[in-house]
C-alpha cells in the first residue's frame, strides 16, 4: 500500500511539472515580445521626430505637376532638401525618378520650369 500512494504521488509530481514547465516559456516569450514592441515603438518615434525637425519644405510648387504644394501632403526627401507635393500620386511619381523631376523646378523652388 505505501509503494501505491508514493507511485501515485510520484506521478503526479511528475504531470504537475510538465505541465508548468510548458507554461512558463509562454509567459516568457511573451514578455519577450512586449519588450520588442516597445522598443520598436520607441525606435519609430525617433526615426519621425528627427525627420520632421530638421527639415522643411523647401519648394512652393510641386516637381512633377507644377501646381502649388499641399503643405499637409506627401514629402520626399532628396538630396538634403524636403520636396512637397501637390496630391499624393506625384510623391511616387519623383520617388521613381527624382534627378529627372528635381530639374523642373527653379533654383528656388518657386518656379515650375519643366514640361507638364
Amino acid at each position: 500500500m505505501f509503494k501505491l500512494i508514493i507511485v501515485i504521488f510520484s506521478f503526479t509530481i511528475l504531470i504537475y511539472s510538465i505541465a508548468f514547465a510548458q507554461v512558463k516559456p509562454l509567459e516568457q516569450n511573451q514578455q519577450i515580445q512586449q519588450d520588442s514592441l516597445v522598443i520598436e515603438e520607441q525606435s519609430v518615434d525617433s526615426i519621425s521626430t528627427d525627420d520632421s525637425s530638421d527639415l522643411t519644405i523647401w519648394n512652393k510648387v510641386c516637381p512633377v505637376m507644377g501646381n502649388k504644394v499641399d503643405v499637409d501632403g506627401p514629402t520626399v526627401e532628396y538630396n538634403g532638401k524636403l520636396y512637397g507635393f501637390c496630391c499624393p500620386g506625384c510623391d511616387a511619381k519623383f520617388e521613381k525618378n527624382p534627378e529627372k523631376y528635381s530639374k523642373n523646378l527653379s533654383d528656388d523652388g518657386t518656379r515650375f520650369i519643366g514640361r507638364k
